[in-house]
């Protein structure tokens, strides 16, 4: 019993240093690495994919488009205008970091320890509204904001594209019912889709961000009245029209998702206890040869 005894304080000896050094090890911060920046070279070795995609894209040939080119000489090559068809732009230099919306952009800065944490990423309509302004302005308006899409859940940021082949393929992810439903109209047999009037295209010349359908997604009179105009006036086409229908949750399935870089943190206890029953089981098994060491040199 004596013995046993002797083993477990030598044991308990040896656990207590191990547990107060493990809980210091944990609870201890690395100090912080240099950030580094997102460029195309360093994200190509490893994104191959993703990054000829962005490369064929509107985002990689922003400050290469042959338009582009065209319009910024006539402005004599104003530098304001790499705001948008570069990255990093300095308003007080008038400088920018790269020609072209590159990885940068979006994906800044690149953590330290990077491909074991995620770069952030931001999939804010708010972030493209740094560009796309008016059309960023007309999303705040729609239902589609209200429901929490932003621009990322239909365009690939990437490709510059939107995700499927076609609207209409798009939009019946969400409004499957009234996509069903609309193959059995008189607009659906003349060949129209969900963009022909809800996406309408803007009047005039391209606005800020250089779009050219509305993103309010209301349908506007004069959508209708490209192909309806004579029908205002002429009694024999006038007919009462029916209530509407009582709205679709269409939007009741879209589930926002956060993704964040920052770890949830580790309780230190778990170290704590396991350097402790390591250091017990030392202890203990070193306690015979340390007892005969001190008899020897008592």
């Amino acid at each position: 019993m004596k013995r046993l005894m002797t083993r477990l304080l030598v044991g308990v000896a040896f656990a207590l240093p191990m547990m107060l050094l493990a809980t210091a090890l944990a609870v201890a911060e690395p100090a912080p690495a240099p950030l580094q920046q997102a460029t195309a070279e360093n994200c190509q070795a490893c994104h191959s994919q993703s990054h000829q995609t962005w490369q064929d894209g509107s985002h990689g040939k922003a400050a290469t488009n042959a338009a582009f080119l065209a319009a910024w000489k006539a402005k004599g090559n104003d530098p304001t205008c790499m705001s948008c068809h570069g990255t990093g732009y300095n308003a007080d230099t008038k400088t920018w970091a790269a020609e072209g919306v590159t990885c940068a952009a979006c994906h800044s800065p690149i953590n330290p320890n990077h491909p074991k944490e995620s770069i952030p990423v931001d999939r804010s309509g708010k972030l493209c509204g740094t560009c796309h302004t008016e059309t960023y302005f007309e999303w705040q308006a729609s239902q589609h904001r209200q429901n929490f899409l932003a621009c990322s859940s239909c365009h690939d940021a990437h490709a510059t594209q939107l995700k499927t082949g076609d609207p209409a393929s798009l939009c019946a992810k969400c409004h499957q019912t009234r996509s069903d439903n609309f193959t059995h109209t008189a607009h659906s047999e003349k060949g129209l889709t969900c963009a022909d009037c809800h996406l309408s295209t803007l009047n005039g010349d391209p606005g800020e961000g250089h779009a050219t359908r509305d993103h309010s997604f209301n349908v506007r009179l004069d959508t209708c009245n490209k192909c309806h105009s004579y029908q205002m006036h002429d009694p024999g086409k006038m007919h009462e029209v029916p209530p509407a229908p009582e709205p679709v949750d269409a939007m009741a399935a879209v589930v926002t998702a956060s993704v964040t870089t920052e770890p949830k943190s580790v309780s230190p206890l778990g170290f704590a206890l396991v350097a402790g029953l390591i250091g017990l089981a030392v202890g203990m098994v070193l306690a015979p040869w340390l007892e005969k060491t001190y008899k020897k040199n008592k």
